[in-house]
């Protein structure tokens, strides 16, 4: 198959955690990361997180709001490692917001739905068990861009790089420059998760599919109009 221009929006695939019980209570009150609407869902409730990222800490913010706790639990020894500054204090100004160290999960269990956890301590060995409205999983995603070719160049942990990322990373060879979602192979252009971006959100996800349609359209144009000038 040919093709002059190509769209990656293959998205990611989220990290997952081989815990007891885990897989079967998937979507019943264990999620891998968390949409807004969901936190509605949690007033009264005891809700944990798992994760010592940014998103892990907005996430925790935004259910402090409706839930009546929230338990980020951190397999570290600190948040400063991981999180910025800027959240840790917020997180720290919220009465209903706890954050437990050297602490992972060890079993979750329910029938229908998620109703208690086992939290193992590692700082005495100590395992306990926590009533617990919803579980919510925020340790990255894998972005399994493999199968690409070396001429589309990826960081360290396989997401694609754009625009300027591209030219920094010494992966441009035109003379004019790439466009914001085009990759280091000219024509070639990525969205969404896939791409290398602080933003991992629908929305923006969305948006770019929309611009990378009009810079395939603009890459084509200009492609057509410097074959033109050649002949």
């Amino acid at each position: 198959m040919r093709a002059r221009s190509l769209i990656l929006a293959t998205g990611v695939t989220w990290r997952r955690l081989a815990i007891d019980g885990f897989d079967r209570l998937i979507g019943k009150g264990v999620y891998y990361g968390a949409a807004r609407s969901e936190a509605s869902t949690t007033h009264g409730l005891d809700v944990f997180l798992i994760g010592a990222g940014n998103s892990a800490g907005q996430a925790a913010l935004h259910f402090s709001g409706h839930a009546r706790s929230v338990t980020l639990l951190v397999r570290g020894p600190a948040l400063a490692d991981s999180m910025s500054h800027y959240l840790i204090e917020q997180l720290r100004a919220k009465s209903n917001v706890k954050v437990q160290l050297r602490s992972e999960v060890q079993a979750v269990h329910g029938e229908t739905h998620l109703t208690a956890i086992d939290i193992l301590d590692k700082s005495t060995n100590e395992v306990s068990r926590h009533d617990c409205g919803g579980l919510f999983v925020f340790i990255g995603a894998n972005a399994e861009t493999e199968w690409l070719p070396a001429d589309v160049v990826r960081d360290a942990r396989g997401y694609v790089l754009t625009g300027d990322d591209v030219k920094k990373a010494g992966g441009w060879s035109q003379e004019r420059d790439p466009y914001l979602l085009e990759t280091s192979a000219p024509g070639v252009f990525a969205c969404g998760d896939v791409r290398l971006s602080p933003v991992k959100r629908v929305a923006s996800a969305v948006g770019e599919g929309s611009m990378a349609i009009a810079f395939v359209h603009q890459y084509l144009a200009n492609e057509d109009k410097a074959h033109r000038s050649r002949t």
